[in-house]
């Protein structure tokens, strides 16, 4: 675990110990009132205890949203590191000889994700659609739904290298920062995306 990501211990830690003080601060507050004084809760003591109780959801939200709900920039350089990795696809044949090199499972799949299966390095990946796409190379490279600077040039590269047969793995990393370790995620995987490049779609075997 990255040390940047102690800051979001530590903030939480405070946060806790904030909300344990705010409940025994009014708790001791009422009882001091109501059986040392003898006296009456008035609208300026519900008022420290409505200001007592925003802070401490404001300070517990804020440490939600910064670890749970925040959306990462796939852009923003300060934030992630993008990598790409190339490997290039082994090809298969189905019983009367036709080559592929994904095979698009529907047993497997279900009505919103398909399951693709290939092959790299003797060995066998299944991924989902929602991780992964298939990208036509009789087509513009396009990859929608992913906000990324894709570098063109290594993956016309790679097209003339693995002859339109390969799979770009994206990997997005938190950077070790304040704020990503305010959040926990310093360090950390944000995203993990593979295209399945073929030659053509011809090269898909559509298993049902």
């Amino acid at each position: 675990m990255s040390s940047w990501n102690f800051v979001g211990i530590i903030a939480w830690i405070i946060v806790i110990a904030l909300l344990i003080f705010v409940v025994f601060n009014i708790r001791n507050r009422h009882l001091k009132i109501l059986v040392v004084k003898k006296g009456k809760i008035t609208g300026a003591t519900i008022l420290m205890d409505f200001v007592e109780i925003l802070v401490v959801i404001f300070a517990v939200s804020g440490m939600l949203y910064t670890s749970l709900f925040t959306k990462v920039d796939l852009t923003d350089k300060s934030e992630v590191a993008v990598s790409y990795k190339y490997d290039p696809m082994i090809v298969q044949t189905t019983n009367d000889g036709q080559g592929y090199y994904v095979k698009i499972d529907k047993k497997e799949s279900n009505t919103a994700t398909d399951v693709y299966q290939y092959w790299i390095n003797n060995s066998t990946f299944t991924v989902s659609s929602r991780n992964a796409t298939i990208s036509d190379a009789t087509l513009p490279f396009t990859v929608s739904g992913m906000h990324l600077d894709w570098p063109m040039k290594k993956i016309k590269k790679a097209d003339s290298k693995y002859q339109d047969a390969y799979v770009i793995t994206v990997r997005a990393k938190y950077k070790n920062n304040f704020i990503n370790g305010l959040g926990l995620k310093a360090n950390r995987y944000a995203m993990e995306y593979r295209v399945l490049r073929v030659p053509a779609r011809s090269f898909i075997n559509v298993e049902k």
